[in-house]
């Protein structure tokens, strides 16, 4: 009796210690997880400083980097929906990148989106854009949603430009990877306080949130770090109107988002 109690101790003991939680690997910018119609699971890495977007297997082996072109004094911003027939047919891999310049006598920014495949060809090109989101609405096809600001004059422009896609979202487990923000806001709207949670990569203690408004000028600057996972913003002594907010590190812009003051 005594034995079979201590095989069976054993056993437990096994068990937990093969559960343990265990580093795969460390990637040194941000990186996402996406599923490919033809090719699988990837990872995929934001390389600022390179512009460059480098994709992983499973196990981490170097499987494809595309090289994005952004003109000089222009910055990397984002790079979404890593895909595979999402944008044409073929079975080359397409992804979106945005990037961005900032004035800085006038004191805002400017975005541009581009589509692009593995080989560099270009797609689609969205002077002013620096959102993009794409959706299935069921039997009305896959559509993607471009926002368009216009910062350059006084009275800003949104325009939201909907495009028709040919491919759709994969239906598997994991789907395309679009959304590099922030969890979402809350409340959006707000009125007197709004609470934007946010989460640092490995390896980076601090960092800032940037208050943009909508004509892109820096309203605030937060410090944040590892001590709490949200910050609330005041937000009653701040004009109405739609604000964007970015997580900033030494490593570059990381994530972004927008809230609404009514």
């Amino acid at each position: 009796m005594k034995k079979m109690i201590l095989l069976f101790g054993l056993l437990i003991l096994t068990t937990t210690t093969r559960a343990q939680i265990s580093l795969e690997k460390n990637y040194t910018a941000s990186t996402g997880l996406t599923e490919l119609a033809l090719s699988g699971y990837k990872y995929f890495l934001m390389d600022v400083v390179n512009n460059r977007c480098q994709i992983y297997n499973m196990d981490h082996s170097v499987w494809k980097t595309i090289n994005l072109a952004i003109p000089a004094g222009m910055y990397l911003y984002d790079i979404k929906y890593v895909s595979e027939t999402l944008f044409n047919s073929d079975s080359k891999v397409e992804l979106i990148y945005i990037y961005y310049e900032y004035d800085t006598t006038l004191l805002y920014y400017t975005y541009y989106t581009k589509i692009v495949n593995e080989n560099g060809l270009e797609l689609l090109s969205i002077p002013g854009c620096a959102y993009v989101e794409v959706k299935s609405p069921g039997s009305y096809g896959t559509k993607m949603l471009a926002y368009v600001y216009d910062y350059s004059i006084i009275l800003w422009t949104l325009n939201t430009l909907v495009y028709a896609l040919p491919g759709t979202l994969p239906t598997g487990g994991i789907a395309v990877e679009g959304e590099r923000d922030l969890k979402k806001p809350y409340p959006n709207p707000s009125s007197s306080m709004v609470t934007i949670p946010y989460q640092l990569p490995f390896g980076v203690n601090d960092a800032e949130i940037l208050l943009l408004s909508g004509s892109g000028k820096v309203v605030k600057t937060y410090r944040v770090d590892r001590t709490f996972s949200e910050l609330v913003i005041q937000t009653a002594d701040l004009p109405k109107g739609l604000y964007m907010y970015q997580l900033k590190t030494n490593r570059g812009v990381l994530a972004s988002g927008k809230l609404i003051h009514d």
